[in-house]
């Protein structure tokens, strides 16, 4: 009984205590992420992701993890100098197990389908390294959803078939048994299919199929580069020779490829692949990135601005020490709010401090943003800005003999100054010096919106293009804004501006491009035009 004992502890000991998590990205939308994959990207030491992950989970994955290590183990059909083996794949899951505690195997789809996760497990099974699999939305269903192309439909089809398809369907050593399924009826669905297309098509017919048949190729697919050819069996290899379609794709064959003119819902979202330019900073910027996507256009972070605690102020103490002796504190922002509450917990207080005063927020960001700390505003005007603050205000009571406290940035002036107004500079912008190469290549090669949130960003940004001598590259691009002083900013800088927010909000700014575009009219502003 001792010696079993022994056994079981030694075991128990041999045994790594990390865990792998085989995990399913979805076909690139992060929205179809699963709630398990998103809680294990949160927690993860390291993320080693392959090709067919896109760059928008990428982006949400050091969002969500800033401090994650992300690897890149990709594999690129047909060229293996820019791949990774398998068995290299196998042993550095096995190195990263060793060196950290929670490690996301991040795949493209679904591990278990035609995603080797079963390989990588069993590498990990012999090598006693836990790890669990996480499925994850396949390419299979959601890229024809995607393109309205449903899989099935009762007036044609009730079946269909999923096939990788880079094997030679002539091979008499494929693993694909063509003669064993329904090749004539059947809606067939074709993976990693765009190199042997041709000899599928000719295998097909042979076995029946009209040439006549619909088939359509979808391109990275769910994302705002997606792209559907649609075509027929007998003309698909001639159309195709005249696109730029290539991996990664799906293919689909059959009668249901005909339900994509009614039911092609992704592609003419009014935003869809338009190139937006977001120039507000990495932090700021995430959730109207995020809606961004949601509407189909292909955003651009190009954060120019990054906010930084105004480190004398951390402890001044005629504020802090005397926050009671205010009437209202006035938030125009959200990072106005951040940095308050982080002087706050730097001097040991919390949101107790404010329980005398009353609050008033400027924006509907910056309402949410107190919300965190668990302060409800006492007011928010209907525009936003501070100018309208006081002015609503002072419609509903008197502020004339009111202690006000204004957290704000430095170098900001709001053009009202009132002795009974403490405007209290707590942080400060610090704006980048130049773009790097990725950026300026983003430029040149053309941009559809350039978005701008305040009228610093927009003179910062116009003199960098006059660094990189980048104006001629975007003088067909539109102008949008929030807020009329930064529309009349971006006017003086470029000459123009096409769309204003209505109302004042991410959200506002976004309906605004989306009418533009199904109208290509926006309402006109006094004094802008």
């Amino acid at each position: 009984m001792g010696h079993l004992h022994r056994r079981v502890i030694i075991f128990l000991v041999n045994k790594n205590n990390s865990i792998v998590y085989i995990t399913g990205a979805g076909p690139g939308d992060p929205d179809l992420l699963t709630l398990k994959a998103k809680e294990i990207i949160e927690k993860a030491n390291v993320i080693a992701y392959d090709n067919l992950v896109s760059k928008e989970i990428l982006e949400l994955a050091l969002y969500l993890n800033p401090d994650v290590k992300i690897v890149y183990v990709g594999k690129i059909g047909g060229e293996h100098e820019k791949s990774i083996s398998q068995n290299q794949i196998n042993k550095l899951l096995l190195e990263l197990s060793k060196e950290y505690k929670i490690i996301c195997r991040l795949k493209g789809g679904d591990p278990n389908i035609f995603g080797r996760g079963a390989e990588e497990a069993i590498s990990l099974k012999e090598n006693n390294v836990n790890f669990e699999i996480i499925p994850g939305v396949s390419s299979i269903t959601a890229v024809p959803a995607y393109s309205g192309i449903p899989l099935t439909h009762r007036d044609c089809t009730s079946s269909f078939t999923v096939l990788t398809a880079h094997e030679d369907p002539d091979n008499p050593d494929s693993t694909i048994r063509w003669e064993t399924f329904d090749a004539i009826n059947n809606t067939l669905i074709l993976l990693m299919g765009t190199k042997n297309l041709p000899r599928i098509i000719d295998k097909l017919i042979s076995f029946g199929r009209s040439a006549d048949t619909p088939l359509a190729i979808i391109y990275w697919g769910t994302t705002s580069n997606q792209k559907t050819f649609i075509t027929t069996l007998k003309n698909a290899v001639k159309d195709l020779s005249k696109t730029s379609i290539k991996a990664p794709s799906v293919i689909v064959i059959g009668e249901v490829v005909k339900y994509r003119d009614a039911l092609n819902w992704f592609e003419t979202k009014p935003l869809f692949g338009k190139k937006i330019l977001v120039t507000r900073s990495y932090e700021q910027s995430f959730s109207f990135v995020k809606n961004l996507i949601k509407s189909g256009a292909k955003p651009i972070s190009c954060p120019i601005v990054n906010y930084k605690i105004e480190e004398k102020e951390i402890y001044n103490k005629n504020i802090i020490n005397n926050l009671s002796s205010f009437d209202w504190i006035f938030f125009t922002s959200q990072n106005s709010v951040r940095f308050f509450f982080e002087i706050l917990r730097n001097n040991y207080y919390d949101s107790r401090a404010l329980a005398k005063l009353q609050i008033a927020a400027v924006g509907y960001k910056t309402k949410l943003e107190l919300d965190k700390y668990n302060i409800k505003a006492d007011f928010v005007p209907k525009r936003f800005s501070f100018n309208d603050l006081i002015d609503e205000l002072n419609e509903i009571t008197n502020l004339k003999n009111k202690k006000i406290l204004h957290p704000t940035q430095l170098e900001i002036y709001h053009g009202i100054s009132q002795e009974n107004i403490t405007h209290w500079h707590i942080y400060k912008a610090d704006f980048v010096k130049a773009l790097d190469k990725g950026m300026i290549n983003e430029i040149k090669e053309g941009i559809d919106i350039i978005t701008f949130f305040s009228s610093n960003t927009a003179t910062h940004f116009s003199n960098l293009l006059k660094v990189h001598n980048l104006q001629e590259n975007l003088k067909n691009s539109l102008i949008a804004t929030i807020g009329e002083e930064t529309a009349k900013t971006c006017k003086e800088l470029f000459g123009k501006i096409d769309i204003i927010a209505d109302p004042f909000t991410e959200e506002g700014l976004i309906e605004s491009m989306e009418r533009y575009f199904k109208c290509n009219v926006i309402p006109a502003k006094a004094g802008i035009q």
